[in-house]
């Protein structure tokens, strides 16, 4: 399946972001592609474009900040307003170039997280 690796990337982009296990991100990508009428393989490209630089339509940021907070539940941080920081706003909210994955207030710094 040609759309496999890129679905695969965004969820672990959804999990490195906001902490999902590989079930709740392939939930949120669902839950998206539904509420958007966009097919899984689109929203996910989207969502890897974005941490490569492209924007991130305003619509499909919405919904998937009310997925992952539906699946983090009321325990999420900041919930139930989770959202996704495109890379240019977490440039300029850090003042600098570091690589960061943002829920709201609630950040989480990648760059110094082994692999």
């Amino acid at each position: 399946m040609q759309t496999r690796p890129v679905i695969d990337l965004a969820r672990g982009v959804l999990m490195a972001s906001f902490g999902l296990s590989a079930d709740d991100a392939w939930s949120v990508l669902v839950e998206v592609s539904q509420h958007t009428n966009t097919k899984v393989h689109h929203v996910a490209e989207d969502l890897v474009g974005a941490v490569n630089g492209d924007p991130l339509p305003d619509p499909l940021r919405q919904q998937v900040s009310t997925a992952v907070a539906e699946v983090l539940g009321p325990h999420a941080p900041n919930h139930p307003s989770v959202e996704w920081c495109s890379p240019a706003d977490r440039r300029s909210q850090a003042g600098g170039e570091r690589s960061t994955l943002a829920m709201s207030d609630h950040r989480r710094d990648l760059s110094s997280d082994p692999l």
